[in-house]
């Protein structure tokens, strides 16, 4: 049975590798992983669809990086970052005691950079569709800034700008800076700043806004802030999130999906302090327009109250002529009354009195009447006389008293 050696195997694809692949071809690829070594480079590279359908390692040796720089400049090193998709020249070889290597000869960083705004134009149209581009603009600001969570690298610059800008403010406004530490650039970025969002809202009660602040960087260092799921979370967090990433001319899907969206980190803490001296202005217009007011209000009060004060007083005045028109009216009315009714009663008790004088016991008995009682009693009828046989009878005349007796 006829047989080879590994060597002359390694030793047969090693010719079969040289023969179909004698120049370098340019190969679209996702950077997996990348280290770096004493200047030289070795990538883990992968293909991915819905999953990884292949993978392989490359080399870029130190010299091929000096010359990548010297023909492309530092963007170079902004391209070769772990997830992102690359255009290599990659040159294969085959060795009979290494196996299958390639070798990192060039790239192109056009296709990168094209590659990166066509994944962030297809992210924009889906947050459009879902109307979360506009969504975290509707959560409004408050009156003023107090206290305001920050998410940003401790040592960056731009977070110290910004405390140090906000701090220096001619107003003596004091907002209370609560620091939410996460990575700005790099691998780490989604992972650390989905996770401090979480942790803001489950203490959102106790802020007024959201601050997402890192320095200046190339348009490749903030390509993290492109990022679908931070841009989501911003989207829909009940606070106002501002950002303030360090840019002057591109503008991230963070930005655009932000309530307001500043070029640095200075900025926002100018914003801060305007929005703040705007409320205080619009405090002190309410106070002045309240004073203006006020005085309006008492002047108009006081000319009422002297107006109110003349026609009380014409008012008193007038009734007081009245009153006393009416007092003299009635007051003659009563005079007049009293002596009619006195001169009225007068003559009633004078008419009583002949009346009286008419009708009285001695006019009665001078007129021929008389008076008969028994024991003092007035007899009226002879039912009143007791059935005895003798009674004394007294009768009374005008000029005396005659007593008699009877027999039956």
């Amino acid at each position: 049975m006829e047989s080879y050696s590994l060597h002359e195997m390694n030793e047969y694809l090693n010719r079969v590798v040289a023969l179909n692949f004698p120049d370098a071809l340019w190969v679209r690829c996702e950077i997996a992983q990348l280290n770096e070594s004493r200047g030289h480079y070795f990538f883990h590279l992968v293909e991915k669809e819905e999953a990884v359908i292949a993978k392989a390692n490359a080399i870029m040796w130190g010299m091929t990086h000096r010359r990548m720089l010297r023909n492309h400049g530092r963007r170079i090193n902004k391209v070769l970052k772990e997830g992102l998709e690359v255009l290599l020249k990659l040159k294969v070889e085959y060795s009979e005691l290494y196996g299958l290597r390639y070798f990192v000869e060039d790239i192109d960083p056009s296709f990168t950079m094209g590659k990166l705004a066509m994944q962030k134009q297809m992210i924009v149209e889906r947050l459009a569709k879902e109307n979360l581009l506009g969504k975290n603009q509707e959560v409004p600001l408050p009156n003023a800034f107090s206290k305001i969570a920050i998410i940003s690298s401790e040592n960056a610059a731009g977070y110290q700008d910004y405390l140090t800008q906000l701090e220096a403010n001619a107003f003596g406004y004091v907002v209370d800076n609560q620091l939410f530490t996460a990575a700005m650039q790099g691998a780490n970025v989604e992972e650390e700043i989905l996770f401090q969002l979480k942790r803001i809202k489950r203490e959102q009660d106790i802020f007024d806004a959201v601050v997402i602040i890192r320095g200046g960087g190339a348009r490749l260092d903030l390509i993290a802030f492109d990022n679908e799921k931070i841009s989501r979370a911003v989207a829909d967090f009940p606070l106002p999130v501002l950002t303030g990433i360090g840019h002057d001319i591109d503008e991230s899907i963070l930005d655009k999906v932000a309530h307001t969206a500043l070029k640095t980190p200075t900025a926002v803490a100018d914003f801060v302090i305007n929005h703040n001296l705007f409320f205080e202005n619009r405090l002190l217009q309410i106070g002045a327009e309240l004073n203006y007011l006020s005085q309006e209000k008492l002047q108009e009060q006081s000319f009422s109250l002297q107006n109110l004060e003349q026609n009380v007083q014409w008012l008193v005045e007038s009734n007081l002529d009245s009153a006393s028109q009416k007092l003299d009216v009635l007051e003659n009315e009563l005079t007049q009354s009293s002596q009619f009714f006195l001169q009225k009663e007068i003559k009633r008790i004078e008419h009583l009195e002949e009346v009286y004088q008419l009708l009285s016991p001695e006019a009665t008995l001078k007129r021929g009447f008389s008076i008969t009682s028994i024991d003092g009693k007035i007899i009226k009828s002879k039912k009143d006389i007791p059935p005895k046989k003798s009674i004394e009878i007294t009768t009374q005349l005008s000029d005396g008293i005659i007593k008699s007796k009877t027999k039956s």
